[in-house]
């Protein structure tokens, strides 16, 4: 998977606001993932690649799911949904149907419905 400039901002974005709420250091998440923390702010800063072990590993420790975060993933998720679906909806009325019509997107009903007088 190759990552983007984008992505990369995105990542740095993240962090920033995750780093404030939390109150983390560099050298705290650095720890977390096994990197030293010039190599945690070179990644962020773009001096180094964004690898897939080091998003995935990252994205998991602040709690956001990649696929959804960056772009490039969102992007490569959404070009492989088809762009609509069939679906089928299935109707109980109460009476018996004497007609079915629809136009455009609407589609109308009739029935008979008995309706017993005490």
């Amino acid at each position: 998977m190759h990552y983007t400039e984008q992505d990369r901002q995105v990542l740095h974005d993240t962090w920033m606001s995750y780093k404030a709420k939390m109150r983390i250091t560099q050298i705290e998440m650095a720890k977390k993932l096994g990197v030293s923390q010039l190599v945690f702010s070179d990644i962020l800063r773009g001096t180094m690649p964004l690898e897939h072990r080091f998003v995935n590993q990252f994205c998991n420790f602040i709690g956001v799911d990649p696929v959804i975060t960056l772009p490039s993933l969102r992007n490569h998720i959404g070009s492989s949904m088809p762009n609509s679906v069939t679906l089928t909806n299935t109707y109980i009325v109460d009476g018996d149907i004497k007609n079915v019509r629809y136009s455009g997107n609407q589609i109308v009903v009739e029935y008979v419905h008995s309706v017993e007088i005490h």
